[in-house]
């Protein structure tokens, strides 16, 4: 019996024959070299918390809609020069994360837990639905995703000022 290898159910792209760039408009366009395609794309991160430039998925974009997904770059590392500074640079601002660096206020009510902080982009006040909206990642790093689906960092958290961390202790 052959081991099951997930790679066989996924287009996985060789990123020897991939060129991503930006056009007028400025749009992602991916070109297939061989294969003479080029086409608008837009890319979704496959673990853009833990493994951001692994498993990459690019979909076909038709009439400025998501169409269907044209495969998976395994590693961005690997993409031309030029087509990762792009491709990450888009993923980048796709996944904004902005950097908590101090909590100023932290109140529950109802099971909701309202956020005054201040990031490295200036203030931010924002809501948490659930407690599984605070994670605990890999390390001292923590993972917040608002109501609105919004998410925060904290690279340390043993890092941030001492109020901050009394406040963050009681909910990881």
């Amino acid at each position: 019996m052959q081991a099951y290898d997930i790679k066989n159910e996924l287009n996985m792209l060789d990123p020897k024959k991939l060129h991503i760039h930006k056009d007028e408009f400025n749009r992602l366009i991916l070109t297939i070299k061989d294969e003479g395609k080029t086409m608008e794309i837009r890319p979704t991160m496959g673990f853009p918390l833990t493994n951001p430039d692994e498993y990459v998925s690019l979909s076909e974009i038709k009439d400025g809609k998501k169409d269907k997904e044209i495969g998976i770059i395994e590693d961005v590392g690997k993409l031309d020069s030029k087509s990762k500074k792009i491709l990450r640079e888009e993923l980048k601002r796709e996944y904004f994360m902005p950097r908590i660096t101090k909590i100023n206020n932290m109140k529950e009510n109802h099971g909701i837990m309202k956020f005054d902080v201040e990031t490295e982009k200036g203030p931010r006040t924002f809501e948490t639905r659930y407690k599984e909206d605070i994670r605990k990642m890999q390390g001292k790093r923590v993972v917040i995703r608002d109501a609105d689906g919004n998410r925060y960092e904290i690279k340390d958290y043993t890092k941030l000022d001492p109020k901050s961390i009394t406040l963050l202790d009681s909910e990881i």
